[in-house]
């Protein structure tokens, strides 16, 4: 198991590796020929990151909660905005303000699996195209929600550490790693708020002390924001001035 996954991870590297070099010596046209773009959700030839008809199904994140980013029932925007939504009310999260351009749901929330769970590394580039979209956030680093070592070597690679490399570049921000794993936590996909909050307590620990420094921590998906509260606390207790999140998508 372990000799297929390092396969698989020195597979990926080298042709990462190989599509840099033929871009840098011969040009795009050539790479284009090698490698045509297709949709990160369907994987039919033609624009990147998706084809028309996946395009259509992208929903641009409605205006919400001005702290975690929970789109607000439309009818009620005029009297909510700028209101806390009630969980942020009631238990607010470590960082000071999350978002994300776009909706989890059609062909996004298909190329995020795809690039999470079916071995599709590739897609982090023409996803972090997303990110142009995204509010810049009032950060002096961006930093990825890292994955802990066992799921590392089970995936191959770490997508929010490829995310934040994307993002970073269209941020004009340095991206640093700065969080550790110190558990590994069972996946949040199927529970609850209070099993999410309890599931990832105390899961992460900075890598080094920050200096008053303002980080961006970068995901694919925001959905109840546990997890980024949690690593935003550790980065906080390292002596972070500020924690924003930016994500690709928030869940409705």
């Amino acid at each position: 198991m372990l000799l297929a996954v390092l396969a698989r991870v020195q597979a990926s590297s080298v042709l990462q590796t190989l599509r840099s070099v033929i871009r840098g010596r011969w040009g795009s046209q050539l790479a284009t020929l090698l490698w045509p773009e297709r949709c990160a959700a369907c994987a039919a030839l033609g624009d990147s990151p998706f084809c028309g008809a996946c395009a259509l199904t992208l929903l641009p994140c409605p205006a919400g909660c001005p702290v975690c980013g929970a789109p607000a029932d439309e009818a009620l925007l005029p009297a909510l905005r700028p209101r806390r939504c009630q969980h942020c009310r009631r238990a607010p999260p470590a960082f000071a303000a999350a978002s994300a351009p776009w909706l989890h749901g059609g062909a996004l929330a298909e190329a995020i699996h795809r690039l999470k769970y079916e071995g599709h590394p590739e897609l982090a580039g023409p996803l972090g195209v997303l990110f142009s979209g995204a509010d810049p956030p009032r950060a002096d680093v961006v930093s990825p929600i890292p994955l802990h070592p066992a799921r590392l070597r089970e995936r191959g690679y770490d997508q929010a550490w490829m995310l934040a490399r994307e993002a970073a570049r269209r941020f004009g921000l340095p991206v640093r790693a700065l969080l550790r794993r110190t558990r590994d936590t069972p996946q949040q996909t199927r529970l609850d708020r209070a099993a999410r909050g309890r599931n990832v307590r105390s899961a992460f620990a900075a890598l080094r002390e920050l200096q008053g420094e303002r980080v961006c921590l970068i995901d694919d998906v925001l959905t109840t924001g546990a997890t980024a509260s949690e690593a935003a606390r550790a980065l906080l207790a390292a002596g972070a001035a500020r924690v924003e999140v930016r994500t690709l998508a928030r869940a409705p």
